[in-house]
């Protein structure tokens, strides 16, 4: 069996989240690892990262993949009689995207491959991708780069409405260079805006998450729905939009999770040098504070540690007092003093 057939057959049995309608099931999976590159098969096993939901596993889906062959290393790492590794990889450290920018760097450059495989034979797995790791950053910058944000930004260029880039991409475009690869692009639209998205996005996928699964997008989608999974096979370096529909209203951007957080929409939109417009840094921190009422994830910390330095005085003050009122005590608070 191939790492395709694998696949699919994980897909045929665990469920196609994609398919709609499902509270489970298979959300992404690509190969990966270095046994994945043909020049380094003999270091490793080849590996299939699979972002499944719900996360973690349950019992039923455990039992799915024991009857498909699969035996259990720990919760997240399981190996195949027939050769190979699945990773079931978490939502929050970017883990997924960083060893996809690794094997796309060790694919692309035999020098590279050589230099992993000392690296490897020296301290083993961790140790080489640790080692390789600034030099994967650095390929998928200047490989993938901005290059999705362009893209999406001639898609909504006629959209007569304050939309803006979130998220990670929104603190790369702030500091002027991408830090990370990034599963998807977070785009930020005033909802009454949301009449336009099928025009805007002809011929892509639309997809509503609702109660836990995803459902066909249809206009008008009202609070507190806030989200539009958009997919297409020509968009680049990414998974998807997440595009979050947001009261813009009276020249203002509201916090979606507390109304009582508020900015001026001309000082919370900004717009770079080439016309990408983004939330400002303040704003992003604030929802990277707490993801679905959790502490900060692997990356989201991550991100707060490389961008907090560079806040101006007024924005650490409104970071700080949003985090006061919104989270009081969060760790945050202590560095932005």
């Amino acid at each position: 069996m191939t790492l395709h057939d694998a696949t699919q057959d994980l897909r045929t049995h665990l469920g196609d989240f994609l398919d709609r309608g499902r509270q489970d099931g298979v959300f992404h999976i690509q190969p990966g690892g270095p046994g994945s590159v043909p020049t380094l098969t003999d270091l490793d096993l080849p590996e299939l990262h699979l972002d499944l939901l719900p996360d973690p596993p349950s019992d039923t889906q455990r039992a799915t993949l024991t009857h498909l062959g699969y035996q259990p290393h720990n919760e997240r790492t399981w190996t195949h009689p027939g050769g190979w590794r699945l990773v079931i990889t978490d939502h929050g450290s970017g883990w997924r995207a960083e060893q996809a920018a690794l094997r796309d760097l060790l694919l692309h450059d035999a020098q590279v491959a050589s230099t992993y495989r000392a690296a490897y034979l020296k301290g083993g797995r961790a140790h080489a991708d640790h080692t390789l790791r600034p030099d994967a950053l650095a390929h998928h910058a200047q490989v993938v780069g901005l290059n999705p944000a362009r893209h999406v930004a001639q898609l909504l260029a006629p959209l007569d409405a304050p939309w803006m880039f979130a998220a990670g991409i929104a603190l790369d475009l702030h500091l002027g260079h991408v830090a990370r690869p990034h599963d998807d692009l977070d785009v930020i639209l005033p909802r009454d805006a949301q009449a336009h998205i099928p025009q805007l996005l002809s011929g892509w996928r639309l997809d509503t998450p609702l109660d836990g699964t995803y459902q066909p997008y249809t206009n008008p989608l009202n609070p507190p729905n806030h989200q539009i999974h958009a997919r297409h096979p020509t968009l680049p370096g990414v998974l998807m939009l997440d595009l979050l529909l947001t009261d813009l209203s009276s020249g203002t951007w509201h916090y979606r999770r507390d109304p009582r957080i508020t900015l001026p929409l001309h000082h919370a939109r900004r717009v770079t040098p080439e016309g990408l417009p983004y939330l400002t840094p303040e704003a992003v921190l604030l929802f990277k504070a707490s993801t679905a009422g959790r502490d900060p994830r692997g990356k989201d910390e991550q991100d707060f540690q490389r961008v907090h330095p560079a806040l101006t005085p007024e924005a650490r003050a409104w970071l700080h007092e949003a985090l006061n009122v919104t989270n009081p005590g969060h760790p945050w608070l202590n560095d932005l003093n």
